[in-house]
């Protein structure tokens, strides 16, 4: 298992994020929260991810940069935890918090969100 997070697993579609807040499922475990769909993504790669913090909650960018790559950290270390799914899907996962937290924190709801999303959808593959 390779822990990168590559170009091609990036959400970059204007048109799919505006689909996926437009018609995603939610999934909630604080101090994050998931929407999903299925999509189609390039060949190769199980589900395409958008990382967001607002700036409602983290005025700083300098926080919310870093809250960002703590994100993608998560992310990239945990992603093998993920069941596959039947077919592709995109995600947007956004922090909702109003502070920056300790990584073990942010880790333990990261892993409540698959946790989550694992009992929404079953292993297919």
């Amino acid at each position: 298992m390779q822990f990168t997070f590559s170009k091609n697993e990036k959400l970059t579609s204007r048109t799919l994020f505006d689909a996926l807040f437009a018609e995603g499922t939610p999934l909630k475990a604080f101090p994050f929260s998931l929407k999903y769909m299925e999509a189609p993504v390039p060949e190769g790669v199980d589900r395409q991810v958008a990382i967001v913090v607002p700036k409602r909650g983290l005025k700083s960018a300098v926080d919310r940069n870093r809250t960002k790559r703590q994100m993608r950290e998560l992310y990239r270390l945990n992603k093998h935890k993920i069941n596959r799914p039947e077919k592709t899907h995109i995600w947007s996962i956004r922090y909702l918090g109003n502070r920056t937290n300790d990584y073990a924190f942010l880790e333990k709801g990261f892993l409540a969100l698959i946790e989550a999303y694992n009992q929404d959808n079953p292993n297919h593959a």
